[in-house]
């Protein structure tokens, strides 16, 4: 995890750091003092000589310094070099004169004890990470000579709460800010332009931001947006409740909404395609959250460590989830990937426990490690008990079981022969329907012509009846004559 990791940097040099700032104690400051010229020691620190015959301090070695020197051999004193001053936990304050105009990277890197900092009024430029993990640094009045605040300059200053920038910076880095947890109002400078990944991640306490001198952000309904209202780069921690992300919105920065802890509820529009790193992380009482389909990325961490999340349906136009992107979200326990996703980062489900069973689409063609069935346990990550995939034959997902020794059902069946069968099957459905549609009306044709073919029997055999009848009673009618003139005969 990224913040894991930036912390596990400062940690790593931590005891080389004490060793070089603090080994030889503070001695007395002088403009005249002894070396080659090109380098000079006066008991605290240790100068360079720049090409414009001033000097560059390349290092601190006192135990407590309260004050930078502006002269030395009656020359100026214009920059800190990189990691001059890193690690020195002894100081508490600083004051650098204004003949300063450059300090470098690194440059007070992990000074934890650093509270109060004075910049010189001409400073110009400021290297990445200068004051990086300053843990209880209270606040920082930016000169009007910078233009920017470069990559993690003040990232990890948890106790940074006062930030005051003029308006001439135009850009803050990435992770500028971070994790700067007491933060609670922050006002835009008129000049600011771009806002870098996670510049304001992991603002704890942030409440309210002013945007109303800028025009290139603006600030509605809690969120901190461009001025076309496309990207979201900040919300208020306390936004609250179940929220709809607006239509026209397409991509939602690094740490957005990181720790909004309020929030139980997102619904996302169809317009949305990029979810950056840790946008949703530490939001710890969602619990539902609805995609809509556009979605294309899901970046690193995006909702890590949001704890109630108990299901999601992915989009089908999802095509990459990033590493940790669901991390530590100990209740899910249903989990829909659909056909389409092709990329599945390292970690990405890790310590999901509550999710037993998951289906790997055939789509999928890389699955990093521990991607899913893992947690982790005494700070090793060890399988999940219980745990099953379902995969294709041949598949990523097969390929991922197999290597993680991951409990597995494999299914060998081929999609496009299955559609051609569904499709066979469909025809011969339809074949038989017909048939049985014209065997009906041939049996009904057949039935009609033997009913008629009946009634002209029957027809013929009561025309046949009545001519007997017709015929007998003409023979009883010439008998009755032949025997009426025989009568007649008689008489005569």
């Amino acid at each position: 995890m990224k913040m894991m990791r930036i912390k596990n940097i400062a940690a790593a040099v931590t005891a080389f750091g004490a060793a070089v700032c603090c080994a030889v104690p503070m001695g007395a400051a002088a403009d005249d003092l002894p070396g080659s010229g090109s380098e000079l020691y006066d008991g605290s620190y240790y100068y360079e000589l720049n090409d414009d015959d001033t000097y560059t301090i390349v290092k601190c070695s006192a135990l407590i310094v309260e004050k930078v020197p502006s002269i030395r051999n009656g020359k100026a004193i214009t920059a800190i070099g990189d990691e001059a001053f890193a690690y020195c936990t002894g100081i508490t304050s600083l004051e650098i004169p204004d003949s300063v105009t450059s300090i470098g990277k690194n440059a007070f890197y992990g000074c934890e004890s650093l509270k109060t900092v004075t910049l010189p009024r001409k400073l110009s430029s400021l290297g990445d990470h200068a004051f990086f993990d300053c843990k209880n640094l209270t606040s920082v009045d930016i000169p009007s000579t910078l233009t920017e605040i470069p990559d993690y300059s003040f990232a990890l200053c948890d106790e940074l709460s006062d930030i005051k920038l003029p308006d001439t910076i135009t850009r803050l880095g990435d992770y500028a800010f971070y994790q700067c947890s007491k933060v609670s109002s922050f006002k835009l400078p008129a000049s600011l332009q771009t806002i870098g990944d996670n510049a304001m991640g992991s603002w704890f306490s942030i409440s309210d931001i002013d945007a109303s001198a800028n025009s290139s952000f603006v600030y509605e309904n809690d969120m901190l947006m461009d001025k076309d209202k496309t990207e979201i780069f900040r919300a208020s921690s306390q936004i609250s409740g179940e929220i709809n992300i607006p239509d026209g919105v397409q991509k939602i920065h690094s740490g957005a909404f990181s720790t909004c802890a309020k929030l139980n509820a997102i619904h996302f529009p169809n317009s949305l395609t990029n979810i950056q790193d840790e946008a949703f992380s530490y939001c710890s009482e969602i619990k539902s959250v609805d995609f809509a389909e556009g979605l294309d990325t899901i970046g690193y961490g995006a909702f890590m460590f949001d704890q109630k999340i108990e299901t999601l349906s992915l989009p089908t136009t999802l095509k990459k989830i990033d590493d940790n992107a669901f991390a530590y979200c100990m209740a899910l326990n249903k989990l829909i990937l659909p056909e389409g996703v092709e990329s599945i980062g390292t970690d990405a489900f890790l310590v999901c426990d509550a999710l037993k069973q998951v289906s790997v689409p055939k789509s999928i063609k890389t699955i990093g490690k521990n991607a899913f069935g893992y947690t982790v346990e005494n700070s090793q990550r060890q399988l999940l008990e219980g745990f099953n995939l379902s995969v294709f034959s041949g598949s990523a997902g097969e390929k991922y079981a197999k290597s993680e020794k991951i409990a597995h059902t494999v299914t060998d069946v081929n999609l496009k022969k299955v559609a051609f069968i569904a499709a066979m099957a469909g025809l011969a459905i339809l074949i038989i329907v017909f048939a049985v549609v014209l065997m009906r009306r041939s049996s009904k044709t057949a039935s009609a012509g033997a009913k008629k073919a009946l009634k002209a029997k029957k027809e013929a055999e009561e025309a046949k009846d009545y001519k007997k009848i017709m015929d007998d009673d003409n023979d009883k009618a010439d008998e009755e004559d032949s025997e009426a003139e025989e009568e007649d005969e008689e008489e005569e």
